[in-house]
Protein backbone atom coordinates (compact mmCIF):
# COMPACT_ATOMS: atom_id res chain seq x y z
CA UNK A 1 0.00 0.00 0.00
CA UNK A 2 1.47 3.35 -1.09
CA UNK A 3 1.56 6.63 0.80
CA UNK A 4 -1.27 7.99 -1.32
CA UNK A 5 -3.37 4.90 -0.59
CA UNK A 6 -2.96 5.51 3.14
CA UNK A 7 -3.80 9.17 2.63
CA UNK A 8 -6.98 8.27 0.73
CA UNK A 9 -7.98 5.71 3.37
CA UNK A 10 -7.48 8.26 6.15
CA UNK A 11 -9.73 10.68 4.28
CA UNK A 12 -12.31 7.93 3.78
CA UNK A 13 -12.30 7.05 7.47
CA UNK A 14 -12.43 10.72 8.44
CA UNK A 15 -15.52 11.28 6.30
CA UNK A 16 -17.13 8.12 7.66
CA UNK A 17 -16.44 9.04 11.29
CA UNK A 18 -17.66 12.63 10.88
CA UNK A 19 -20.81 11.43 9.13
CA UNK A 20 -21.56 8.88 11.84
CA UNK A 21 -20.98 11.32 14.69
CA UNK A 22 -23.08 14.00 12.99
CA UNK A 23 -26.02 11.68 12.34
CA UNK A 24 -25.91 10.01 15.74
CA UNK A 25 -25.52 13.40 17.40
CA UNK A 26 -28.63 14.64 15.60
CA UNK A 27 -30.54 11.53 16.66
CA UNK A 28 -29.29 11.91 20.23
CA UNK A 29 -30.33 15.55 20.54
CA UNK A 30 -33.82 14.94 19.16
CA UNK A 31 -34.44 11.73 21.10
CA UNK A 32 -33.05 12.87 24.45
CA UNK A 33 -35.25 15.96 24.48
CA UNK A 34 -38.24 13.80 23.55
CA UNK A 35 -37.59 11.38 26.42
CA UNK A 36 -36.08 13.72 29.02
CA UNK A 37 -39.14 13.49 31.29
CA UNK A 38 -38.87 9.68 31.32
CA UNK A 39 -35.25 9.87 32.48
CA UNK A 40 -36.08 12.45 35.14
CA UNK A 41 -39.00 10.41 36.50
CA UNK A 42 -37.03 7.19 36.77
CA UNK A 43 -33.82 8.63 38.26
CA UNK A 44 -32.93 10.58 41.36
CA UNK A 45 -30.38 13.35 41.13
CA UNK A 46 -28.41 14.87 38.28
CA UNK A 47 -25.66 12.25 38.33
CA UNK A 48 -28.19 9.42 38.18
CA UNK A 49 -29.93 11.02 35.20
CA UNK A 50 -26.65 11.49 33.33
CA UNK A 51 -25.63 7.88 33.98
CA UNK A 52 -29.01 6.60 32.76
CA UNK A 53 -28.78 8.72 29.59
CA UNK A 54 -25.21 7.56 28.92
CA UNK A 55 -26.12 3.89 29.34
CA UNK A 56 -29.27 4.13 27.25
CA UNK A 57 -27.61 5.84 24.28
CA UNK A 58 -24.39 3.84 24.42
CA UNK A 59 -26.46 0.77 23.53
CA UNK A 60 -28.30 2.77 20.85
CA UNK A 61 -24.96 3.86 19.37
CA UNK A 62 -24.09 0.23 18.55
CA UNK A 63 -27.50 -0.38 17.00
CA UNK A 64 -27.32 2.91 15.08
CA UNK A 65 -23.95 1.90 13.63
CA UNK A 66 -25.39 -1.31 12.22
CA UNK A 67 -28.38 0.59 10.90
CA UNK A 68 -26.58 3.28 8.88
CA UNK A 69 -23.08 1.83 8.52
CA UNK A 70 -23.74 0.41 5.06
CA UNK A 71 -25.17 3.68 3.76
CA UNK A 72 -22.32 5.72 5.25
CA UNK A 73 -19.65 3.51 3.70
CA UNK A 74 -21.06 4.32 0.26
CA UNK A 75 -21.45 8.03 1.01
CA UNK A 76 -17.91 8.22 2.42
CA UNK A 77 -16.45 6.79 -0.79
CA UNK A 78 -18.34 9.31 -2.92
CA UNK A 79 -17.37 12.25 -0.69
CA UNK A 80 -13.71 11.19 -0.64
CA UNK A 81 -13.62 11.31 -4.46
CA UNK A 82 -15.45 14.64 -4.50
CA UNK A 83 -12.92 16.15 -2.09
CA UNK A 84 -10.08 14.90 -4.29
CA UNK A 85 -11.55 16.75 -7.26
CA UNK A 86 -12.35 19.86 -5.23
CA UNK A 87 -8.78 20.13 -3.95
CA UNK A 88 -7.30 19.51 -7.41
CA UNK A 89 -5.72 16.18 -6.41
CA UNK A 90 -7.29 13.96 -9.06
CA UNK A 91 -5.70 15.47 -12.20
CA UNK A 92 -2.07 15.09 -10.96
CA UNK A 93 -2.78 11.47 -10.04
CA UNK A 94 -4.26 10.75 -13.47
CA UNK A 95 -1.40 12.63 -15.16
CA UNK A 96 1.07 10.35 -13.37
CA UNK A 97 -0.50 7.38 -15.13
CA UNK A 98 -2.50 6.12 -12.14
CA UNK A 99 -5.95 4.97 -13.21
CA UNK A 100 -9.12 5.97 -11.39
CA UNK A 101 -9.81 2.27 -10.97
CA UNK A 102 -6.66 2.10 -8.80
CA UNK A 103 -8.27 4.67 -6.50
CA UNK A 104 -11.52 2.73 -6.48
CA UNK A 105 -9.62 -0.31 -5.25
CA UNK A 106 -8.36 1.66 -2.26
CA UNK A 107 -11.85 2.91 -1.47
CA UNK A 108 -13.18 -0.65 -1.69
CA UNK A 109 -10.58 -1.70 0.90
CA UNK A 110 -12.02 0.94 3.23
CA UNK A 111 -15.56 -0.27 2.49
CA UNK A 112 -14.55 -3.88 3.23
CA UNK A 113 -13.17 -2.80 6.61
CA UNK A 114 -16.47 -1.07 7.40
CA UNK A 115 -18.39 -4.21 6.39
CA UNK A 116 -16.15 -6.22 8.73
CA UNK A 117 -16.96 -3.89 11.62
CA UNK A 118 -20.70 -4.15 10.83
CA UNK A 119 -20.48 -7.96 10.87
CA UNK A 120 -18.62 -7.98 14.21
CA UNK A 121 -21.20 -5.57 15.62
CA UNK A 122 -24.21 -7.63 14.49
CA UNK A 123 -22.75 -11.02 15.44
CA UNK A 124 -21.03 -10.29 18.74
CA UNK A 125 -22.26 -7.00 20.17
CA UNK A 126 -25.97 -6.67 19.30
CA UNK A 127 -27.03 -10.15 20.55
CA UNK A 128 -25.41 -9.44 23.92
CA UNK A 129 -27.17 -6.09 24.42
CA UNK A 130 -30.47 -7.02 22.74
CA UNK A 131 -32.44 -6.89 25.99
CA UNK A 132 -31.24 -3.30 26.59
CA UNK A 133 -32.31 -2.25 23.11
CA UNK A 134 -35.90 -3.35 23.70
CA UNK A 135 -36.68 -1.30 26.81
CA UNK A 136 -38.14 2.19 26.73
CA UNK A 137 -36.25 5.33 27.71
CA UNK A 138 -35.86 5.69 31.48
CA UNK A 139 -36.46 2.00 32.12
CA UNK A 140 -33.95 -0.68 32.99
CA UNK A 141 -33.42 -4.14 31.60
CA UNK A 142 -34.86 -5.69 34.78
CA UNK A 143 -38.34 -4.26 34.25
CA UNK A 144 -41.32 -6.58 33.93
CA UNK A 145 -42.69 -6.78 30.41
CA UNK A 146 -45.84 -8.11 28.86
CA UNK A 147 -46.06 -11.69 27.58
CA UNK A 148 -46.82 -12.05 23.89
CA UNK A 149 -48.63 -15.43 23.69
CA UNK A 150 -46.92 -17.78 21.25
CA UNK A 151 -47.81 -21.12 19.70
CA UNK A 152 -45.42 -23.99 19.05
CA UNK A 153 -46.70 -25.00 15.60
CA UNK A 154 -45.07 -28.41 15.84
CA UNK A 155 -46.91 -29.49 19.00
CA UNK A 156 -49.69 -26.82 19.00
CA UNK A 157 -48.66 -25.84 22.53
CA UNK A 158 -49.80 -22.32 23.51
CA UNK A 159 -47.64 -20.41 26.01
CA UNK A 160 -48.95 -17.35 27.82
CA UNK A 161 -48.57 -15.68 31.20
CA UNK A 162 -49.23 -12.60 33.27
CA UNK A 163 -45.77 -10.98 33.24
CA UNK A 164 -42.20 -11.45 32.03
CA UNK A 165 -39.37 -10.72 34.44
CA UNK A 166 -36.58 -9.59 32.12
CA UNK A 167 -33.86 -9.51 34.76
CA UNK A 168 -34.47 -13.06 36.02
CA UNK A 169 -35.68 -14.31 32.61
CA UNK A 170 -38.83 -16.00 33.84
CA UNK A 171 -42.60 -16.00 33.28
CA UNK A 172 -44.69 -14.99 36.26
CA UNK A 173 -48.02 -16.82 36.61
CA UNK A 174 -47.57 -18.78 33.36
CA UNK A 175 -50.21 -20.76 31.46
CA UNK A 176 -49.36 -23.65 29.13
CA UNK A 177 -52.29 -24.84 27.02
CA UNK A 178 -52.10 -28.43 25.73
CA UNK A 179 -54.34 -28.87 22.70
CA UNK A 180 -55.71 -32.22 21.52
CA UNK A 181 -54.90 -34.43 19.76
CA UNK A 182 -51.13 -33.96 19.73
CA UNK A 183 -50.20 -33.43 23.38
CA UNK A 184 -53.30 -34.17 25.39
CA UNK A 185 -56.51 -36.12 24.99
CA UNK A 186 -58.49 -33.10 26.21
CA UNK A 187 -57.93 -29.37 26.12
CA UNK A 188 -55.77 -28.84 29.21
CA UNK A 189 -54.41 -25.65 30.76
CA UNK A 190 -51.43 -25.99 33.09
CA UNK A 191 -50.93 -22.98 35.36
CA UNK A 192 -48.12 -22.41 37.80
CA UNK A 193 -46.29 -19.94 39.97
CA UNK A 194 -43.44 -19.26 37.57
CA UNK A 195 -41.63 -20.77 34.60
CA UNK A 196 -37.92 -20.46 33.97
CA UNK A 197 -35.97 -21.42 30.81
CA UNK A 198 -34.61 -24.97 30.80
CA UNK A 199 -31.30 -25.18 28.97
CA UNK A 200 -29.01 -27.88 27.67
CA UNK A 201 -25.61 -26.47 27.10
CA UNK A 202 -26.20 -22.89 25.96
CA UNK A 203 -29.48 -23.55 24.18
CA UNK A 204 -32.95 -23.31 25.66
CA UNK A 205 -34.95 -26.46 25.02
CA UNK A 206 -37.99 -25.87 27.19
CA UNK A 207 -39.47 -24.47 30.39
CA UNK A 208 -39.32 -25.60 34.01
CA UNK A 209 -42.79 -24.88 35.39
CA UNK A 210 -42.99 -24.47 39.17
CA UNK A 211 -46.22 -24.80 41.13
CA UNK A 212 -47.84 -27.45 38.90
CA UNK A 213 -48.46 -31.21 39.18
CA UNK A 214 -47.98 -34.02 36.67
CA UNK A 215 -50.36 -36.68 38.03
CA UNK A 216 -53.69 -35.41 36.68
CA UNK A 217 -52.58 -34.90 33.08
CA UNK A 218 -54.03 -37.08 30.31
CA UNK A 219 -51.16 -37.02 27.84
CA UNK A 220 -50.70 -38.66 24.46
CA UNK A 221 -47.49 -40.47 23.52
CA UNK A 222 -46.06 -37.25 22.10
CA UNK A 223 -47.28 -35.38 25.18
CA UNK A 224 -45.38 -37.75 27.48
CA UNK A 225 -42.20 -36.92 25.57
CA UNK A 226 -42.78 -33.19 25.73
CA UNK A 227 -44.25 -32.88 29.25
CA UNK A 228 -42.27 -34.59 32.00
CA UNK A 229 -42.21 -34.47 35.78
CA UNK A 230 -39.50 -32.31 37.32
CA UNK A 231 -37.16 -33.10 40.17
CA UNK A 232 -39.50 -31.61 42.76
CA UNK A 233 -43.09 -32.74 43.29
CA UNK A 234 -44.52 -29.40 42.14
CA UNK A 235 -42.36 -29.03 39.02
CA UNK A 236 -43.01 -29.86 35.36
CA UNK A 237 -40.55 -29.89 32.50
CA UNK A 238 -42.18 -28.79 29.22
CA UNK A 239 -39.97 -29.24 26.15
CA UNK A 240 -40.56 -26.70 23.36
CA UNK A 241 -38.57 -24.55 20.97
CA UNK A 242 -40.52 -21.41 21.96
CA UNK A 243 -37.91 -19.44 23.86
CA UNK A 244 -37.87 -16.40 26.10
CA UNK A 245 -37.25 -13.88 23.31
CA UNK A 246 -40.35 -14.93 21.36
CA UNK A 247 -42.56 -14.31 24.39
CA UNK A 248 -41.17 -10.79 24.74
CA UNK A 249 -41.19 -9.53 21.17
CA UNK A 250 -42.98 -12.25 19.21
CA UNK A 251 -41.29 -13.23 15.95
CA UNK A 252 -39.97 -9.73 15.22
CA UNK A 253 -36.66 -7.98 15.92
CA UNK A 254 -34.58 -10.34 13.79
CA UNK A 255 -31.84 -7.70 13.72
CA UNK A 256 -31.03 -8.50 17.37
CA UNK A 257 -30.15 -12.13 16.60
CA UNK A 258 -26.87 -13.58 15.43
CA UNK A 259 -26.68 -15.36 12.10
CA UNK A 260 -26.25 -18.72 13.84
CA UNK A 261 -29.44 -18.16 15.84
CA UNK A 262 -31.32 -17.19 12.68
CA UNK A 263 -30.20 -20.38 10.95
CA UNK A 264 -31.30 -22.42 13.97
CA UNK A 265 -34.71 -20.73 13.84
CA UNK A 266 -35.15 -21.60 10.18
CA UNK A 267 -34.69 -25.26 11.09
CA UNK A 268 -37.21 -24.93 13.90
CA UNK A 269 -40.63 -26.52 13.18
CA UNK A 270 -42.31 -24.46 15.92
CA UNK A 271 -42.52 -21.33 13.72
CA UNK A 272 -45.33 -20.69 11.29
CA UNK A 273 -44.67 -20.51 7.55
CA UNK A 274 -45.06 -16.74 7.29
CA UNK A 275 -42.58 -16.12 10.09
CA UNK A 276 -40.06 -18.54 8.58
CA UNK A 277 -40.32 -16.81 5.22
CA UNK A 278 -39.68 -13.40 6.80
CA UNK A 279 -36.71 -14.73 8.74
CA UNK A 280 -35.28 -16.41 5.64
CA UNK A 281 -35.62 -13.17 3.69
CA UNK A 282 -33.88 -11.20 6.43
CA UNK A 283 -31.10 -13.79 6.80
CA UNK A 284 -30.26 -13.83 3.12
CA UNK A 285 -30.45 -10.03 3.00
CA UNK A 286 -27.93 -9.90 5.83
CA UNK A 287 -25.58 -12.15 3.85
CA UNK A 288 -25.89 -10.19 0.61
CA UNK A 289 -25.84 -6.68 2.09
CA UNK A 290 -22.01 -6.37 2.35
CA UNK A 291 -21.67 -7.50 -1.27
CA UNK A 292 -24.37 -5.09 -2.38
CA UNK A 293 -22.67 -2.19 -0.55
CA UNK A 294 -19.45 -2.79 -2.50
CA UNK A 295 -21.38 -2.98 -5.76
CA UNK A 296 -23.16 0.31 -4.98
CA UNK A 297 -19.76 1.97 -4.53
CA UNK A 298 -18.70 0.69 -7.96
CA UNK A 299 -21.93 1.97 -9.51
CA UNK A 300 -21.69 5.42 -7.92
CA UNK A 301 -18.05 6.20 -8.70
CA UNK A 302 -18.49 6.53 -12.51
CA UNK A 303 -21.08 9.27 -11.97
CA UNK A 304 -18.88 11.20 -9.51
CA UNK A 305 -15.81 11.04 -11.80
CA UNK A 306 -17.53 11.26 -15.17
CA UNK A 307 -15.47 11.52 -18.31
CA UNK A 308 -17.91 13.92 -19.99
CA UNK A 309 -18.26 16.38 -17.09
CA UNK A 310 -16.05 18.11 -14.55
CA UNK A 311 -18.91 19.87 -12.73
CA UNK A 312 -19.06 18.50 -9.20
CA UNK A 313 -22.60 19.72 -8.63
CA UNK A 314 -23.89 18.03 -11.77
CA UNK A 315 -22.03 14.83 -11.03
CA UNK A 316 -23.32 14.71 -7.47
CA UNK A 317 -26.88 15.39 -8.61
CA UNK A 318 -26.74 12.54 -11.15
CA UNK A 319 -25.09 10.23 -8.61
CA UNK A 320 -27.77 11.03 -6.02
CA UNK A 321 -30.49 10.28 -8.56
CA UNK A 322 -28.91 6.95 -9.45
CA UNK A 323 -28.54 6.04 -5.75
CA UNK A 324 -32.17 6.92 -5.11
CA UNK A 325 -33.27 4.74 -8.02
CA UNK A 326 -31.14 1.86 -6.72
CA UNK A 327 -32.67 2.17 -3.26
CA UNK A 328 -36.18 2.18 -4.69
CA UNK A 329 -35.56 -0.88 -6.87
CA UNK A 330 -33.93 -2.76 -3.98
CA UNK A 331 -36.92 -2.03 -1.75
CA UNK A 332 -39.26 -3.14 -4.54
CA UNK A 333 -37.54 -6.52 -4.77
CA UNK A 334 -37.71 -6.88 -0.97
CA UNK A 335 -41.42 -6.02 -0.95
CA UNK A 336 -42.16 -8.52 -3.73
CA UNK A 337 -40.33 -11.15 -1.70
CA UNK A 338 -42.34 -10.34 1.44
CA UNK A 339 -45.71 -10.66 -0.32
CA UNK A 340 -44.61 -13.92 -1.99
CA UNK A 341 -44.69 -12.64 -5.58
CA UNK A 342 -41.01 -13.55 -5.87
CA UNK A 343 -39.12 -16.37 -4.25
CA UNK A 344 -36.87 -15.36 -1.36
CA UNK A 345 -33.73 -16.21 -3.30
CA UNK A 346 -34.79 -14.21 -6.36
CA UNK A 347 -35.87 -11.21 -4.27
CA UNK A 348 -32.54 -11.10 -2.43
CA UNK A 349 -30.08 -11.89 -5.20
CA UNK A 350 -31.72 -10.01 -8.08
CA UNK A 351 -30.39 -6.58 -6.94
CA UNK A 352 -26.85 -7.96 -6.90
CA UNK A 353 -27.25 -9.35 -10.42
CA UNK A 354 -28.84 -6.15 -11.73
CA UNK A 355 -26.43 -3.70 -10.13
CA UNK A 356 -23.38 -5.88 -10.67
CA UNK A 357 -24.16 -5.79 -14.38
CA UNK A 358 -24.79 -2.05 -14.18
CA UNK A 359 -21.44 -1.49 -12.46
CA UNK A 360 -19.63 -3.20 -15.34
CA UNK A 361 -21.72 -1.23 -17.88
CA UNK A 362 -21.12 2.16 -16.22
CA UNK A 363 -17.37 1.55 -15.85
CA UNK A 364 -16.90 3.09 -19.29
CA UNK A 365 -18.03 6.48 -17.97
CA UNK A 366 -15.10 6.83 -15.59
CA UNK A 367 -12.55 9.53 -16.33
CA UNK A 368 -9.14 7.84 -16.42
Amino acid sequence: MTTFDRYLLRRYWHVFAVGYLALFGLYFVIDVFTNVTDFLDSSQGTVSVLVAVAQYYSYRACYFFGLIGGTLEVVAAMVALVLMQKHGELNPVLSAGISTFRLIRTLLVGAVLVDALIVVNQELVIPRIAIHLQVDAGQKADVTGEVVPQTDFFTELLIAGKRLNLRERKIEEPSFVLRPPKLSQNLTTISGREAIPYERGRRQVGWLLKGAHYDDLQLTNLGKKKVRPGRAADELLILTDVGFDRLYNGDSHYEFLSTGELIRRLRNPSFNHRSLRSQNLYLQSRVTKPILNLIVVCVGVPFVVRRESTSLITNLAICSGVMGAMLGINELFTYLGKINLLSVELAVWSPIIVWGTAAAWFAGLVRT
